[in-house]
This record gives C-alpha cells, sequence and structure tokens, in this order.
C-alpha cells in the first residue's frame, strides 16, 4: 500500500470521525438557536452515536456482498451531503434528523476503511497500519471539535458544517482512484456466537469496562460546554473547542500503552489504571474553575485511551475463532455506552443540577474501576498462560 493511498484512506477517516463530534463544542449555540433544552441538544451526538453501538452487528447482515472501495466513496459522499444539509436546517426536528442519517453512514464509512486497511496492508506492515489509524481517529476526534469551535467563533456555527462537507466531498472523489482492496467483500457476523463469547471467562465484564467508561468520556465532554458557561470567564465556541485540546492526549496513549501493560503487570491491570484516571478526570471536572476544567480532559483521555488501546488485544488474544464477532461486541458495547452517556449526564443536568450529572459520571467510572480490577485476579487466566 502506497504512501498516496494511506494518506487518503487517513485523510477520509479524520472527515468521518470529524463529523461525529463537530456539534459538540457547539451545543449551546445550537440549543440558543433553535430554542431547545440543554438535554434535547444533546440528542444531536447521541443520535449520530446510537447507530454506531448497533450497526457493527446488524451491518453484517447487508454488507456481505459490498466490496470497501465502493462503499467507502459513496458513503463519503452521502455524508458529504448530510453534513451540508445542517447549515440549511429549518429547525431543530429537521437538525436531528439529518444527524440520524448521518449516523446510519458513519459505521459503514469506518467499517469499510477498516477492512480496505485490513485487506490491502501486507503482512508485515498491518500492525503498524492499524496502529496509525487508531491515533488518526484520536486525531479525528479532536480536530472535528477544535476545528467547529474555531470556525464558528469568528464566522458562524454553519461555517464548520459547510466546510466539513466540502472535504468530505473532496475525499470522496479522491476515493474513486484507489486501487481495488484485496477482499471482494466483507465477512458477516454470525449473532447466533454472541452468546458463546459473552459466556468465556472474563468477556462480558471487559465489554462493561469499555462500555462505562465511554458512557463517562461522552458524557464529561458532552457536559464541557454547558459546564464552561456556568464558569467565570464564560462560554464561547472557541474557547470550547480549545478545551478539547487535551484529546490529543489520546493519540500518545493509543501509541505507548502497550509498552506501559507489562511493568504494569498486563493489559488487564492497564485497563484498570485507565479506568482510575477517569474518576480522577471526573473529579477535577467538578472543580470550579476553568483552568480544572482543560487539565480534567488531559487526565481523562489518558485514562480513557489507556484502557480503550489494550482492550481489544485482551479479547482477539483469548478468542481464536470468531474475531469478527468480538470485534463487532466491542465496538457495539463502546458507542452504546458513548450513546447513552452523551445523553443521560445532559438529562441529569437539565432536570437535578450540575452535582447530580457529576455524581452520574462518579459512578459509571468507579463501577468502570471496580470490574476493571476484577478482571487482574480472575478473568483471562487461562487464555494468558496459553498465550
Amino acid at each position: 500500500m502506497n504512501k498516496w493511498t494511506l494518506a487518503v484512506l487517513y485523510a477520509a477517516t479524520v472527515c468521518g470521525i470529524s463529523s461525529i463530534y463537530a456539534p459538540q463544542p457547539l451545543l449551546p449555540v445550537l440549543a440558543a438557536h433553535f430554542g431547545v433544552t440543554e438535554a434535547t441538544t444533546s440528542l444531536v451526538v447521541t443520535a449520530t452515536m446510537l447507530p454506531l453501538g448497533l450497526a457493527p452487528l446488524a451491518y453484517g447482515f447487508f454488507l456481505d456482498a459490498v466490496p470497501a472501495k465502493p462503499l467507502i466513496a459513496v458513503s463519503l459522499a452521502l455524508l458529504a451531503c448530510c453534513t451540508a444539509c445542517l447549515c440549511l436546517a429549518p429547525d431543530f426536528t429537521w437538525f436531528l434528523a439529518d444527524r440520524v442519517a448521518m449516523g446510519l453512514l458513519v459505521p459503514a464509512l469506518l467499517t469499510a476503511l477498516m477492512t480496505y486497511l485490513a485487506t490491502t496492508a501486507s503482512a508485515a506492515t498491518l500492525r503498524r497500519v492499524m496502529a496509525v489509524y487508531i491515533a488518526v481517529t484520536v486525531f479525528g476526534g479532536f480536530f472535528g471539535r477544535f476545528f467547529s469551535g474555531l470556525s464558528a467563533q469568528f464566522l458562524g456555527w454553519r461555517i464548520p458544517f459547510a466546510c466539513l462537507a466540502v472535504c468530505l466531498g473532496v475525499c470522496a472523489a479522491l476515493c474513486t482512484l484507489l486501487p481495488p482492496d484485496g477482499r471482494a467483500a466483507f465477512s458477516p457476523i454470525r449473532l447466533a456466537h454472541a452468546p458463546q463469547v459473552l459466556r468465556k471467562p472474563g468477556f462480558a465484564a471487559a465489554y462493561l469496562v469499555v462500555g462505562l467508561l465511554f458512557f463517562v468520556f461522552s458524557g464529561m465532554l458532552n457536559l464541557l460546554p454547558f459546564r464552561l458557561g456556568r464558569l467565570e470567564g464564560g462560554y464561547s465556541p472557541l474557547r470550547a473547542g480549545a478545551m478539547y485540546s487535551g484529546y490529543l492526549m489520546g493519540i500518545i496513549a493509543c501509541l505507548t500503552s502497550h509498552r506501559f501493560a507489562r511493568p504494569l503487570g498486563g493489559p488487564t491491570r492497564t485497563m484498570a489504571l485507565g479506568a482510575g484516571l477517569v474518576i480522577a478526570a471526573v473529579a477535577v471536572f467538578s472543580l470550579p474553575s476553568q483552568a480544572a476544567l482543560f487539565c480534567s480532559v488531559f487526565v481523562l483521555c489518558s485514562g480513557m485511551f489507556l484502557a480503550h488501546s489494550v482492550a481489544p488485544g485482551v479479547l482477539n488474544g483469548a478468542e481464536k475463532e470468531h474475531k469478527g464477532l468480538v470485534n463487532g461486541l466491542y465496538i457495539s458495547f463502546y458507542y452504546s455506552g458513548g450513546a447513552l452517556g452523551a445523553y443521560l449526564p445532559g438529562f441529569a443536568l437539565d432536570r437535578y443540577g450540575f452535582g447530580a450529572a457529576a455524581g452520574m459520571l462518579a459512578l459509571a467510572a468507579v463501577a468502570a474501576t471496580l470490574v476493571a480490577a476484577r478482571l487482574d485476579v480472575r478473568a483471562f487466566s487461562g487464555d494468558a498462560a496459553a498465550k
């Protein structure tokens, strides 16, 4: 796989991930513009994230015969159209419906991108290519948030979506020039094997850990612009976008986590450490200071991606037969937790105040840490020994 192909695929990944998170720093602006509550506005993130929790399993039934290359181009083109339509939404209902449509397209795009990379890269470069892909997805999460806050500050909330639509369209055109992918179609996911996978020692617990952690992660980052507005200095789109700078710690965590796993005593202990850092992040996030808010994102992303970067390896290393299903379940638990986290803490904030929202996040973080700590002692021991 040449450098030009990788550059196009990684650019498409950044644009696709950015389309999920671009509205997040603009939630107070959107709430004021459309005249809806904070909790209702949070649905624009949930609406796009929820299909990501369901699609890895549901898509397996009808993507069996779809080659990766055309699916990438078509998904990008449709996503560009939907993103452009956000600028024209006459009311919140239309805006939310458009975000739901985007949520149905993003899983197809990301599934196709991962499949293309996995089947086109050589065996010698596959691990490096996929490691960079994960780092690129993290960068896309930061870039979408920061760029939307920066451009909205000076040009209005519609401009970020218009620019992103153009970028998605350019990526769609470039992807039509890619060489054919190495495999003709996707491998179907057999849901009949799901109970067998979930019954394996430690699997359900590991899935629960990542779901809870992404619940906290999404909840904190969704609450961030509203929390910012309640602190001295106030809210602005640019200030909110800059607050997500800590997201870049995720890139460092993803690329270095495996170096920490051995001295920490193994990957499951690394997951427990990551979960513990998430508890600390919620505590710092709760302090009434913009400086604390800024620092909390660095701690949150360090912990979240420390756990996230090692968890798939633990699960794949312990399951030899149904790797597609293992990864499909992982993504489903991950994004289902994120979809709930994007809405429920905002609902608590709207009804009961910040203390209730922060308490919900803290409980989820503590639960994730306790479950992860049990993994250290009881789970994967036979598989780890065999390995």
